[in-house]
């Protein structure tokens, strides 16, 4: 048994005060807990509304998770823009590795079942944020492999005059744990939910590799969601026999064009880069 195995973990706990040299952050409620450990709300000494995202190495050896907990930081540090979430900070304490985050209001899939929903209207907004976010990763050689509608998150910029942090609305791209850089990315290691697989994920041979465009399939199952108010699925012989493009071409155009032009089946006929795609949607691209 390691010396790793024989740590005790401790995890944080609500009204506990975590120091960070100069930094000090206040713990409040667990917001969610999974395999990989839990998210806990947090502010700082500036009162900024903040995460911590702690990793547990429970049921995984330590350096696997500091590994994984050390990826994710590369990437977080790297990618730093208005639309994607943005890292404060990152510590390992009491066997746990720490990664403290700016906090959203939700995901976009909370937005579904609110009272007048207009998908869209919203789909304008959410992409120009997207696809933004998505642009600068791919200019940076990532390829962030799992962007839907669970991994984009909505949010109240800041109002430092007004009463209320509710004046205004933005989109980040966030749960950079699976980003890749483009170079590292292996279809065999892939790690893809069942209902969001590309076609070249189900055969490389004949639809080609996974790589930036793959982001982009993903970019347009999270807007054709987007407009409908709920996730599509589709078995592996309909993302085969290219359902979601049919799907989405039945939308108004030039959006059901483009949402259809990213989600078709061969890599090569697909939209290649996030501002293409951009251009597509207002009327402005190559359709």
């Amino acid at each position: 048994m390691s010396a790793h195995s024989q740590l005790q973990i401790k995890w944080p706990q609500p009204g506990e005060v975590i120091e960070r040299g100069a930094n000090r952050y206040w713990v409040g409620e667990m917001l969610g807990q999974g395999g990989f450990g839990a998210t806990y709300g947090c502010v700082d000494q500036w009162n900024n509304s903040l995460v911590v995202k702690v990793l547990v190495p429970r049921g995984q050896p330590y350096q696997h998770v500091r590994q994984n907990w050390e990826r994710e930081l590369q990437s977080l540090f790297t990618l730093r823009h208005p639309n994607i979430t943005y890292i404060y900070d990152a510590f390992e304490r009491d066997a746990t590795f720490h990664i403290v985050m700016e906090r959203c209001g939700g995901s976009l899939s909370s937005l579904f079942g609110v009272p007048n929903y207009d998908g869209l209207s919203l789909l304008m907004p959410i992409a120009r944020c997207v696809l933004q976010g998505v642009s600068y990763m791919h200019d940076h050689g990532y390829v962030h492999k799992d962007i839907h509608v669970g991994n984009v998150f909505w949010m109240h910029p800041r109002n430092e005059i007004g009463p209320t942090d509710n004046q205004s609305l933005t989109f980040k791209v966030g749960d950079l744990g699976i980003s890749r850089l483009e170079s590292e990315l292996d279809f065999y290691t892939a790690s893809l939910a069942q209902w969001m697989l590309p076609p070249e994920a189900l055969n490389p041979q004949e639809f080609g590799v996974m790589g930036k465009p793959t982001d982009l399939y993903h970019a347009a199952l999270l807007l054709l969601s987007v407009v409908m108010g709920h996730v599509p699925t589709y078995t592996n012989d309909q993302i085969v026999q290219g359902a979601p493009q049919a799907a989405a071409a039945l939308l108004p155009h030039p959006i059901g064009a483009a949402i259809s032009k990213a989600l078709r089946r061969h890599v090569s006929a697909r939209t290649q880069t996030a501002y293409e795609f951009w251009l597509d949607l207002n009327g402005r691209g190559t359709l």
